[in-house]
């Protein structure tokens, strides 16, 4: 399997580096119907990275629906966007799991609503990068 995903990538993707920065809710299609907590590791128009407290048995290619996306400085989004898992990454002794999701259909909302993310993310990023640059 090709580890390589940098030439597949056709939207720009944005970090997140605390497990509280950006969280959301989804629920498992088929499953039981419950919403899940994550935390979003990284983030796209395209999909994101989720970390999950716990394994319910999530496998490449079962859909989710994401319910509720949301950022900590208080922006929330809560329009229903299709995902399908595109793999899942489970270490036995590791408190959380990860698994990323591609969506498969993102509402104009929701699609405003990450791209701003993404956005204010690239000029915190560049901020942060102009003001370790004046320290010195």
């Amino acid at each position: 399997m090709a580890t390589d995903f940098t030439e597949r990538r056709r939207h720009i993707r944005v970090y997140f580096n605390e497990l509280d920065e950006v969280r959301c809710l989804f629920v498992p299609e088929g499953k039981d119907r419950r919403e899940i907590p994550a935390a979003v590791i990284d983030l796209s128009l395209g999909g994101l990275h989720l970390s999950v407290e716990e394994d319910s048995g999530f496998n490449p290619g079962d859909r989710l629906t994401l319910t509720v996306l949301g950022h900590r400085g208080g922006s929330v989004c809560e329009e229903s966007a299709p995902m399908e898992i595109r793999w899942v990454f489970v270490q036995p002794g590791f408190k959380r799991f990860y698994m990323g999701c591609q969506f498969l259909a993102l509402p104009k909302a929701s699609q405003t609503f990450i791209s701003d993310m993404v956005v204010d993310k690239l000029r915190q990023r560049e901020a942060d990068r102009d003001g370790a640059a004046n320290v010195g």
